[in-house]
């Protein structure tokens, strides 16, 4: 968006606003900080992604979901027309239901203004790629592909979190690639934190992975790591988190005895940064879904603001951020072994510990700022 023209513009839709969130928190937030006045029409609609998945799975649910949708654009239209002027339009994500209402509503009003997708997280990608909930061959897959794709076209701009999702836009759905931007997601955590977490010489080794059970994060690879690890009885794991394979994730440790494998339901947001900081070594993801390999996730801007060293997946898009062994410790995906011997490693060397979650927090307080999401965005 040239700043410009951008002197003011509307955040619009059903965008979560959750601490959980960053997103959209992060590009307001960002916007605000460089002089950019934000006005909200927002309407608060099952937060979560796993909530709304669920009208999937039966008509009541996809019936409950329709009729909020419709109050839902009323709602935001009042507010539409109500709003003065401004030089842009954000459709926050999720945005899939609402971006065909914002390009009605601009036609509506013949206002001159630019129209922004915020594409975050692709519906098709999500649901059919990775979380296997629709199966690809199904006319529905069809359907959302069809309908994604007119998402994206009614878009002027079209906002994604990593490079490597530019170019799965742009192959997938036929998308020029200069309409789209890349801003990354930025963390939940705030800059709080003065200094890298304080290295940890106590004999037990501990290690966290906090995060959603979908396919991408690869949490049986961490199962079978901590399997592979149970002769080294001062390691152990904290996985923090639930999901879509909680439940066989938790079967999984059962059935090998893993005693030093502690699951934890979700914790407070701002309980986070402190968590990560009080343990040795945080995980990222390792999953192997077509898009893991396109994201920079959620946890990993956490783990950069706390300062911490991490192990993950080598992908195509960790690689736009991170160096092995220079600000991350990366490891092929889907690989057990692999992570195991990291571990092992790091467990050795508490100068290569102490260097990564430096450098990690470094690359926090700099490419994934606030404020550098606010450049990326304008």
């Amino acid at each position: 968006m040239p700043t410009r023209r951008v002197q003011n513009l509307l955040y619009f839709g059903i965008y979560s606003k959750g601490a959980a969130f960053p997103r959209s928190n992060n590009q307001i937030q960002a916007l605000r900080r460089l002089g950019v006045e934000v006005l909200e029409d927002h309407v608060e609609l099952d937060g979560s992604f796993q909530k709304r998945s669920r009208v999937t799975r039966s008509l009541p649910a996809a019936l409950g979901f329709a009729v909020k949708l419709v109050v839902s654009y009323a709602a935001l239209s009042w507010k539409f027309f109500k709003t003065p002027a401004v030089d842009a339009v954000i459709v926050g994500h999720p945005g899939y239901f609402h971006i065909h209402l914002a390009r009605l509503l601009r036609s509506l009003t013949r206002r001159r203004l630019l129209l922004v997708y915020d594409a975050f997280i692709p519906l098709y990608e999500a649901m059919v790629e990775d979380r296997g909930m629709i199966r690809p061959s199904s006319l529905f897959s069809r359907m959302l592909h069809a309908f994604e794709a007119s998402c994206l076209r009614n878009a002027d701009i079209c906002l994604v979190d990593t490079e490597t999702h530019r170019r799965y836009l742009t192959h997938e759905f036929g998308l020029r690639p200069e309409k789209i931007k890349v801003v990354r997601v930025g963390s939940t955590i705030p800059p709080i934190y003065a200094e890298p977490a304080l290295l940890k010489t106590d004999k037990q080794f501990r290690i966290i992975f906090a995060g959603t059970f979908i396919p991408l994060q690869g949490v049986e690879v961490i199962i079978e790591a901590a399997q592979l690890l149970q002769e080294h009885v001062e390691i152990s794991f904290q996985v923090v988190g639930s999901g879509q394979l909680e439940q066989p994730m938790r079967d999984l440790a059962a059935r090998w005895d893993l005693k030093r494998v502690n699951f934890t339901g979700w914790l407070p947001t701002g309980q986070l940064g402190d968590l990560l900081r009080s343990h040795h070594l945080a995980l990222g993801i390792f999953g192997t879904t077509p898009k893991a390999s396109r994201v920079i996730p959620s946890k990993v801007f956490d783990i950069c603001a706390a300062g911490a060293a991490f192990v993950s997946a080598e992908t195509p898009a960790m690689r736009e951020a991170f160096t092995h062994l220079e600000n991350a410790y990366l490891v092929p995906p889907g690989d057990p072994h692999a992570l195991a011997e990291a571990i092992r490693r790091l467990k050795a060397d508490p100068d290569l510990r102490a260097r990564l979650a430096a450098a990690a927090w470094h690359i926090g307080r700099s490419r994934f700022a606030i404020k550098q999401i606010g450049e990326d965005l304008l």
